[in-house]
């Protein structure tokens, strides 16, 4: 089993144990990697999973109150089903297509948005999590946008026909997990050469969301160049020697409840020492894994804005330094 196998069937354990899905649909995600139920079953007895239906509902997702708003989008108040708070038409921004070529050829699917009527302060990659590029990260790439950026996602499984194709999440996500890390940072850094030669420059920035923040912190363990980087709750690549030598500031966006992600935090903060260079980690408390994603059952509000408005913070301050 590889490390991103295991990784999204940890996530499939996870959503059962919260009550998100039934025993049904954990044993139909798991197999879609195994190859069968009957080894999926065996798969999660051997990794102390029981697949008995937990009692209790997931927590209602809180709503924020907020009087101050900052100049660019944040997250909603409420969870949005349809995965929509900036619209394509929003004066503020601009939808431009932007090409990404990977180095076999193959064209990247992408989304690719910029300020409107003003220049970029840099280029900010975002990376999706284990669903592709759906709706919410095209919307994600759109606040990023009304802050002032160049903002870019790719679907990293476009040579399969990405997440247009690969409509059932589970079905993607048993995909991804057997694409190997290398291939993706190599889409990842591809990515990050469109924005720069787009106008960014050297003013790059790199952000992601589960899936999309252990991505991150991959390309910045391989070396990408850019100024600024914002994993969101991130697993740890197996490796993460590399991340000593990243020239990247890096705030790394954790949730208290994530015990699972969040306990890898110290191994990230010991390397992120190494680098001479800024570095934040902030543990969310009260919220778990996927807090920000306003159309999933774990999103919360207050906090979700909390670390959305951090974050531009943060590009803001390094990626056009």
């Amino acid at each position: 089993m590889t490390e991103f196998e295991r990784y999204v069937i940890e996530e499939h354990v996870e959503d059962f144990n919260d009550g998100l899905i039934s025993r049904r649909e954990l044993l139909r995600r798991v197999g879609l990697i195994t190859g069968s139920v009957a080894t999926a079953t065996a798969l999660l007895a051997a990794m102390g999973c029981s697949t008995t239906q937990p009692t209790g509902a997931p927590a209602t997702p809180t709503s924020r109150t907020s009087s101050a708003q900052p100049d660019f989008a944040t997250p909603p108040a409420h969870p949005t089903p349809d995965g929509i708070t900036v619209r394509e038409n929003d004066p503020r921004i601009t939808i431009r297509p932007l090409a990404v070529t990977g180095t076999d050829g193959a064209t990247l699917t992408s989304y690719h948005a910029v300020p409107a009527g003003r220049a970029p302060a840099g280029g900010i990659l975002v990376v999706h999590e284990n669903r592709g590029l759906v709706t919410h990260i095209e919307d994600v790439v759109r606040r990023v946008a009304t802050a002032g950026f160049s903002a870019l996602a790719v679907d990293l499984l476009s040579r399969d026909g990405g997440a247009n194709k690969l409509s059932d999440p589970a079905a993607y996500a048993a995909v991804l997990a057997k694409r190997p890390v290398a291939a993706m940072v190599s889409d990842l850094r591809q990515a990050l050469g469109a924005l720069s030669g787009s106008g960014a420059g050297a003013h790059l920035g790199v952000t992601g969301f589960c899936f999309g923040g252990g991505m991150v912190w991959n390309t910045l363990v391989a070396g990408a160049d850019v100024r600024a980087a914002v994993p969101f709750y991130g697993p740890a690549p197996g490796d993460v020697a590399g991340l000593a030598a990243t020239r990247a500031a890096v705030f790394a966006v954790y949730a208290g409840l994530d015990t699972r992600i969040t306990g890898s935090r110290n191994t990230m903060e010991a390397e992120l020492k190494k680098t001479g260079r800024p570095y934040k980690i902030t543990v969310y408390p009260g919220v778990d894994h996927a807090f920000h994603n306003d159309t999933g059952a774990r999103y919360n509000a207050t906090q979700a804005e909390a670390a959305w408005i951090a974050t531009i913070d943060w590009v803001r301050q390094y990626v056009p330094a």
